[in-house]
């Protein structure tokens, strides 16, 4: 399997989950599923003679950059969501 691909647990409690814990649980899934992007690049450019194809390079190097920023944007998000969701109790 691929670094930060769901389980078939992960997925189903997705799919049974409604609204703010979807949102929730959305939000850690796709992060998940982000890092694992990222992981994916830090391998590629760790492995030695990889990633010497410019149209590569450039490929994962986006990707990483991407990624890294909607995992940021995704955790500020999360954590709003945390802080509503205590406000609110």
């Amino acid at each position: 399997t691929m670094p930060g691909m769901l389980t078939e647990e992960q997925l189903t409690r997705l799919d049974q989950a409604r609204g703010t814990e979807f949102d929730e649980i959305f939000l850690e899934s796709m992060i998940q599923h982000h890092k694992g992007a990222v992981a994916m690049v830090k391998e590629l450019f760790s492995t030695h003679g990889a990633g010497q194809d410019e149209m590569v390079f450039k490929f994962a190097s986006d990707v990483n950059v991407d990624q890294a920023t909607e995992i940021a944007r995704m955790e500020r998000m999360l954590l709003q969501l945390r802080i509503e969701k205590r406000s609110s109790r």
